[in-house]
């Protein structure tokens, strides 16, 4: 009589192999992941070299920086259907910018709560949030202008008197590439602002007015303190910062992009916000 031998895995073979794979999954998935992240932080870097270009073709064009603005409550200046340049413009940076982003229709655009409702692909690191509009009425963004170091007293606003490349120029003055003296590749012109996770999607007192908003912590950021992780972000946040886990995207004011490394040396950090105060240095990545 023929013995027939059956073929196939015992129980314990069975288990060892779901093992295996488990191991080479739990192996595979952290590569994965900072793969994507990569990706996602040369996007953002990309919308902020955008950022940078639109800057630079803004003041080739007018001859001095975009300002941030009035303030966070006044309407859009106009004389008729036609928006006012800076410094007589009550929205800050980012929309005076849009001309030079591809986005001129918009900037014309007369209705006021279509242009604040309009989300800007290029305003957005995907690391993240997509674009986003909170509430139906607010198109906010990820970066923020350089407003200087900023105060510890109080709120930490000043009006970008302490070495701010984007200022409140009824107060400051213009901005122009003869105000930057450190040198235009030594100066951060705009960064990653911090939001913290749990606010990404929801209104709060440091991102709630969106991208048109004067000169407010919505656009403007200040860096007399160090750029943080989003983890680390208060609620009235007034600092850089990334959602990006070891630092924050920079664009500097020649147009070149940077990735700050979120342990660099204040110092060396503060002179990097500052445009004028005689220490030059781009060794921040």
């Amino acid at each position: 009589m023929k013995i027939r031998h059956q073929t196939g895995f015992t129980l314990v073979e069975l288990l060892v192999v779901i093992a295996i794979i488990g191991i080479l999954i739990g192996m595979l998935l952290p590569a994965v992941q900072s793969v994507r992240e990569a990706a996602r932080r040369t996007v953002c870097s990309n919308n902020l070299k955008q950022v940078g270009l639109a800057v630079l073709n803004y003041e080739s064009g007018i001859e001095f920086f975009p300002d941030g603005g009035k303030d966070w409550w006044s309407n859009r200046n106009g004389q008729g259907d036609v928006p006012r340049m800076a410094p007589d413009q009550n929205w800050g940076w980012l929309y005076q910018i849009l001309p030079y982003i591809e986005q001129k229709n918009l900037y014309d655009e007369p209705n006021n709560a279509i242009v604040q409702r309009t989300p800007i692909p290029a305003y957005f690191c995907p690391s993240r949030r997509q674009p986003t509009v909170l509430g139906g009425a607010r198109a906010v963004n990820d970066f923020a202008g350089n407003g200087g170091l900023g105060s510890t007293s109080g709120n930490g606003w000043t009006n970008g008197e302490l070495g701010g490349v984007i200022v409140r120029a009824k107060f400051t003055g213009k901005v122009t590439f003869s105000t930057i003296i450190d040198g235009t590749s030594n100066t951060i012109l705009a960064a990653g602002k911090a939001v913290h996770p749990n606010h990404y999607n929801q209104f709060n007192c440091s991102d709630n007015e969106g991208f048109t908003s004067g000169w407010d912590w919505d656009t403007i950021r200040w860096g007399l303190e160090a750029a943080i992780p989003d983890k680390d972000a208060r609620n009235c946040e007034v600092r850089f910062g990334s959602a990006h886990p070891q630092g924050v995207n920079a664009v500097y004011a020649d147009g070149s992009t940077h990735f700050i490394n979120l342990g660099v040396d204040l110092l060396a950090y503060q002179n990097a916000i500052q445009c004028n105060d005689g220490q030059s240095t781009n060794a921040l990545d």
